[in-house]
């Protein structure tokens, strides 16, 4: 039966249960008043079975409107007002109390909340959406220098207050004890390779040095003459005025075949562990706190963070242009954040479910609703549940009545 067709029949019904209870006071006083019979089957059958009926079906309509009316209590009639009105308070409490605990259980929201994670971030436009969104809001020229000020005041931020806190003495030696040091005995004192890089880099610069030297051997030459007269003359005899009698080229010759021993592999070795003493020695002394201060107080370090981040900002925009960043955003991004998301969900549904405080909420909009807006609502969900009860009242009734005439 749709809804119109209920609305109809309970209109007739109505108004047939008005007159049928009016007809029968009205017929009551004729009889009284004025000693009027009715025929025997209207007075004997009709009338009784139909007031019966009228009757089933009033009780039932007034019932059903005393669910929800009065709205507000009516004083003259002792505060009397609707039951669904008049409990609204505790219904919501009710409510907010059951709803979540048996419709919305913490497992059952914590299942929705990941699957339409899981629905969103698998969407293959997501990615690209956010690509443009970015590239849009990055292209704006006033946005893009705004997003600068705030990425380098950040970095400046951070910065300062990592040099400030990390860059300590302390820190420092932290650092080289768990890596630095691990690092110059592995990595450079015994490592053979490097040593050897080492000697053939000293190897090519021996031309060089031996060039320089025989540059500046007429010099050396005569300040050695001008302090040892006698011995500068025997000197010169063999060397020449300016060094070149000396046999240069066998002189570069030796030293190379000297760096190719290895006995200077193994003068590297010791030089450099003679320079991880002194690393340890100086990390280990006052002298390194103060050397610290002294360079976060240097300008010019400071001017050079100051370039660096700026720069880095625009960098890190371009970088966001980039399409190999938005691949890697969409291929490994994306599914890392909805993987995170949902076992987060899982181990923290319960938090998370008390935090949405959903028995405040449904409360609030319980307690928020007027009266009239819950008969509304109620009527549009059971219109026709409560349109057959009051249907079935007038039926009932007039079964009863028909009854109550047959064992008269």
């Amino acid at each position: 039966m749709n809804k119109q067709t209920m609305k109809t029949l309970n209109s007739l019904s109505f108004w047939a249960s008005v007159f049928f209870l009016t007809a029968a006071v009205a017929c009551g006083l004729l009889r009284r008043v004025f000693g009027l019979e009715l025929p025997a089957y209207v007075a004997g059958w009709i009338l009784p079975v139909f007031t019966a009926a009228a009757v089933g079906y009033l009780t039932n309509w007034l019932a059903i409107q005393l669910l929800f009316r009065p709205y507000r209590p009516v004083g003259w009639l002792g505060g009397l007002q609707g039951m669904i009105p008049k409990n609204q308070a505790n219904l919501a409490d009710t409510l907010a109390k059951e709803l979540p605990a048996n419709l919305m259980p913490a497992e059952q929201i914590g299942f929705q909340i990941r699957r339409k994670i899981r629905e969103a971030m698998q969407e293959p436009e997501l990615a690209d959406r956010l690509h443009a969104m970015v590239g849009d809001h990055i292209r704006d020229e006033r946005r893009r220098q705004g997003l600068v000020r705030q990425i380098s005041a950040f970095l400046g931020t951070a910065g300062s207050t990592g040099l400030e806190i990390g860059f300590t003495p302390s820190n420092v030696r932290k650092f080289y004890q768990t890596y630095g040091s691990r690092f110059v005995k592995g990595k450079v004192i015994c490592n053979k390779d490097l040593r050897a890089r080492i000697l053939d880099e000293l190897k090519e610069q021996v031309p060089g040095l031996i060039g320089e030297i025989r540059a500046n051997m007429p010099v050396m030459l005569a300040e050695y003459m001008r302090d040892n007269p006698f011995k500068g003359a025997v000197l010169s005899i063999f060397t020449g005025a300016s060094g070149e009698n000396l046999p240069w080229r066998q002189l570069e010759h030796a030293i190379r075949s000297t760096l190719s021993e290895q006995e200077a592999d193994q003068r590297v070795k010791v030089k450099l562990a003679e320079f991880e003493s002194r690393l340890e020695g100086y990390l280990g002394s006052p002298e390194l706190e103060s050397d610290i201060t002294a360079l976060k107080r240097n300008d010019e370090i400071g001017n050079a963070l100051t370039a660096l981040r700026d720069d880095l900002a625009e960098r890190i925009l371009d970088y966001l242009e980039d399409e190999l960043v938005w691949q890697v955003v969409r291929e490994q991004i994306l599914p890392g954040i909805r993987v995170f998301l949902q076992i987060q969900i899982r181990r923290n549904k319960d938090a998370i479910v008390a935090g949405l405080d959903l028995p405040g909420h449904i409360r609030k909009s319980i307690l928020d609703l007027k009266p009239e807006n819950v008969h509304k609502l109620v009527d549009s969900v059971s219109h026709e549940e409560l349109g057959m009860i009051q249907l079935l009242g007038f039926v009932l009734g007039g079964i009863a009545g028909f009854i109550l005439v047959f064992a008269q």
